[in-house]
C-alpha cells in the first residue's frame, strides 16, 4: 500500500512510519524543514508546508490512503491541527485521493461507554479544562475533516505513552472505550495501520486504547 503520513518525524508519526516500512509498505513522509527519519527501503521524504495545499499535493498523488498524525504541542491557544486538516484534505481533493485517517483526542467525548467517574468528573471538570485549547482545534479538524466527501476514519486516542507497544488495543466505534485512559504510541500506530485497510470504519469515529 502507497501511504502519505503528515507529522512524521513526531512522536506517533515516526513510529507509524517505521511501522509501515517494517510491513513493506510504500511511505511519503512529509516534513517541514530539516528532519531526521531513519532511511530504508520504500521510503520517500518529501520537505513540505503543510499548510499550503498546492506545496503538499505532490506527496499525496497517488497515494492509497493519508495519515494527519498532526497535533499542536502548546498549551496556549492553537489552529494548527485545523489548519492542517484543511489543507490536506483540500490537497486530497484536488489530487483525487480518498482514504484519510485523522487522529484526534477522547478527553473532549464524554459519553456512552464510560464509566461513571470518567463521564462526568474526569472529562468535563479536569481534562476539559486542562486540555481545552488542543481540544477545541482537534473538535475544529474534525469538523473540518467531516464535511468533506472524504472516506474519512477519524481516531480518537486517550493519553499517549511511549511505553513498548503490547501489539494489541481495544477499538470502540462511535463510543469511548471503558477505562480507556492511556495507549502506547506504538499500539496507536499499528491501529492506524490496521483501520488504513478497514472498509468498515470509514467514515467513522473510532476510539482506541489499551
Amino acid at each position: 500500500m502507497r501511504l502519505t503520513i503528515f507529522g512524521a518525524t513526531g512522536r506517533t508519526g515516526g513510529r507509524l512510519v517505521q511501522q509501515a516500512l517494517a510491513a513493506g509498505h510504500q511511505v511519503t513522509a512529509v516534513v517541514r524543514g530539516h528532519y531526521s527519519i531513519p532511511g530504508g527501503p520504500g521510503l520517500r521524504v518529501v520537505t513540505a508546508d503543510v499548510m499550503n495545499p498546492n506545496d503538499i499535493a505532490d506527496a499525496i498523488r497517488g497515494a492509497d490512503a493519508v495519515v494527519d498524525t498532526i497535533g499542536s504541542r502548546d498549551a496556549g491557544p492553537t489552529s494548527v491541527a485545523t489548519e492542517a486538516a484543511l489543507s490536506i484534505t483540500k490537497a486530497m481533493e484536488s489530487v483525487g485521493v480518498r482514504r484519510l485517517i485523522l487522529i484526534s483526542n477522547s478527553a473532549r467525548i464524554a459519553g456512552p461507554g464510560d464509566d461513571w467517574f470518567t463521564r462526568f468528573v474526569v472529562k468535563p471538570l479536569i481534562l476539559r479544562r486542562l486540555l481545552r485549547n488542543s481540544l477545541t482545534d482537534m473538535a475544529a479538524a474534525e469538523q473540518s475533516t467531516r464535511d468533506t466527501a472524504l472516506d474519512w476514519t477519524i481516531v480518537r486516542a486517550p493519553q499517549l505513552t511511549d511505553a513498548p507497544g503490547k501489539g494489541s488495543y481495544r477499538l470502540a466505534v462511535e463510543r469511548n472505550v471503558t477505562f480507556g485512559i492511556r495507549i502506547s504510541r506504538d499500539d496507536l500506530a499499528t491501529c492506524l495501520l490496521d483501520l488504513v485497510a478497514d472498509p468498515q470504519s470509514i467514515r467513522t469515529h473510532v476510539n482506541v486504547a489499551s
